[in-house]
């Protein structure tokens, strides 16, 4: 029986980690007001071309880019790209009104190959401001070039 209510404890706990992951690390606040987070597959990814700034970071560097939205829009495109599969980078995003979506890895998406691409979306509109992504060079040997 003390085992059977020790592995009950344990898979409870695990509950909110799997809820959590559902949410693909949007802030829960974020989720409140309408916010939600579309992943673009592979075969979607070339329709994109939203190259908007060049950078090169390296391991344990972090670069702050910053993308202003002044009118009303329903979806913001982000689109980290670095292609070179041995580096891994880090991408993290803040709205101007305050919510957070990430921690974003290579493998968020379910693939691994060197970019992290996905839409934020809110019927409602998105926050009209300064949007702040920060870059974080994760697992980066030498220089890494990427665009955001």
């Amino acid at each position: 029986m003390k085992k059977f209510l020790i592995m009950l404890i344990a898979a409870a706990m695990l509950i909110p980690f799997a809820a959590a992951a559902d949410d693909f690390g949007t802030d829960a606040a974020a989720l409140n007001e309408g916010y939600t987070i579309t992943w673009i597959n592979s075969e979607k990814q070339n329709d994109y071309q939203t190259k908007s700034v060049y950078q090169t970071i390296t391991q344990g560097e972090t670069d702050w880019i910053y993308k202003y939205i002044n009118s009303l829009t329903t979806q913001l495109h982000i689109d980290l790209n670095w292609g070179d599969t041995s580096n891994s980078l880090r991408l993290k995003v803040y709205s101007p009104d305050g919510h957070t979506f990430g921690y974003y890895y290579d493998n968020s998406d379910g693939s691994i190959n060197g970019r992290i691409q996905f839409d934020i979306n809110n019927p409602n509109g998105i926050a009209q401001g300064k949007w702040r992504y920060e870059v974080y060079g994760y697992s980066v040997s030498g220089i890494e070039d990427y665009y955001i």
